[in-house]
């Protein structure tokens, strides 16, 4: 409830700002999206994280699910603050980083598992 609160009250200061100094609108609104994407993830994802990672405890590969599924969720974020600011260049390489970081890490965890499965097949030929 308090997100929603702040969220519109910086909405109509938003507003303010751009009727007043639109040169430094975009700017404001950066920093702005970052202070409310880091208090959000500091009181809201972050403890949805830690309870999800304990609750799915035993099952395999689950906090790199949850990795991967923030991984995605900040892209999205990102993406929409680049698309909004015009910047579809910059936007394409925050979705191809966020892609390849998710292959490699997904490479790294299932590394040993793939070449205990090709020297399984090795014996068996």
């Amino acid at each position: 409830m308090i997100i929603l609160f702040i969220s519109v009250v910086l909405l109509l200061l938003l507003i303010l700002i751009k009727q007043s100094f639109e040169k430094l609108h975009s700017i404001i609104v950066i920093i702005i999206f970052f202070f409310i994407m880091q208090f959000i993830l500091r009181t809201q994802v972050y403890p949805l994280w830690q309870q999800l990672a304990t609750l799915f405890q035993s099952v395999p590969y689950s906090k790199g699910l949850l990795y991967t599924a923030l991984l995605f969720l900040s892209k999205d974020l990102f993406c929409a603050l680049l698309k909004q600011l015009e910047y579809e260049a910059y936007e394409s390489l925050v979705t191809l980083s966020v892609r390849l970081t998710v292959i490699v890490y997904w490479v790294n965890e299932f590394a040993t598992p793939f070449q205990t499965f090709v020297q399984l097949l090795e014996r068996l030929s």
